[in-house]
């Protein structure tokens, strides 16, 4: 079993939090010096959440491209961090820095454990992270590169696709096939043949997003251009007679 600990003490400064880590039960990993934005709110909360996905998603602790599963075990110092997971928390405002925990990493166990003596008479080396604001989740997609997804895309990708099961089994599945269908030689580009849909869109306020067929799985993946937040997928469907492909360029 794969396991990650973490334990977030506070500092003599409002901004800086110490998050120890250990991916044994043998011996101590680590300590990283966390620094977040001055006067954020729950920032302690925030200064963990970052360590985690620090630790596993850009360092890899415990494997190169983890994915969610019932063998890998996180144990937290914080049981907020548990009830963002659990869709059961009041702090709206921490759900981006949880949502690798919601998407990539969903199905991973999560307990609380604040007992610190894991840690006791340990004097690591000090890693120093910046933490300027939460980590967008993406998958690569064919010919667009890194595209962002959100819990909510797995949850209505499962809705459509996926037969009924655990919460955290639907969305640990629906990240693996969302994974494969983006990246998918056959994704191309298409438009709707009814202009219906943009004249909506337009009367709402909104740019319409850009469609892509995955023509193997017969799915059109909608995605669209956040300024300041880059690509994101927000929506996958069955594709139908609406759709065609775009002429290739000269």
């Amino acid at each position: 079993m794969n396991m990650l600990k973490t334990h977030t003490l506070a500092t003599n400064q409002a901004d800086t939090f110490l998050v120890y880590w250990a991916n044994s039960s043998i011996r101590p990993g680590g300590l990283i010096k966390v620094r977040l934005a001055p006067k954020m709110q729950d920032a302690h909360i925030a200064a963990e959440l970052a360590a985690m996905r620090h630790l596993l998603i850009d360092r890899c602790v415990i494997g190169r491209d983890l994915v969610g599963n019932a063998s890998t075990k996180l144990m937290v110092s914080l049981g907020a961090i548990k009830k963002l997971c659990r869709r059961q928390s009041d702090k709206a405002h921490l759900a981006p820095y949880a949502n690798f925990l919601t998407t990539r990493l969903a199905g991973c166990p999560i307990s609380v454990d604040k007992d610190p003596r894991w840690f006791d008479g340990f004097t690591p080396d000090t890693e120093d992270l910046l933490v300027r604001g939460p980590k967008r989740e993406t998958i690569s997609f064919a010919g667009l590169g890194e595209v962002s997804v959100t819990q909510h895309v797995l949850d209505r990708y499962a809705d459509h696709f996926l037969p009924e099961s655990s919460q955290d089994k639907v969305v640990q599945a629906a990240w693996k096939k969302l994974k494969d269908v983006a990246a998918d030689p056959s994704v191309r580009e298409v438009t709707r043949q009814s202009l219906l849909c943009g004249l909506k869109y337009s009367q709402q306020g909104r740019q319409q997003g850009r469609f892509f067929l995955n023509s193997r799985h017969n799915l059109v993946l909608v995605i669209t251009d956040n300024l300041g937040e880059g690509k994101r997928l927000v929506t996958a469907y069955p594709a139908t007679r609406q759709f065609h492909a775009l002429p290739m360029a000269a």
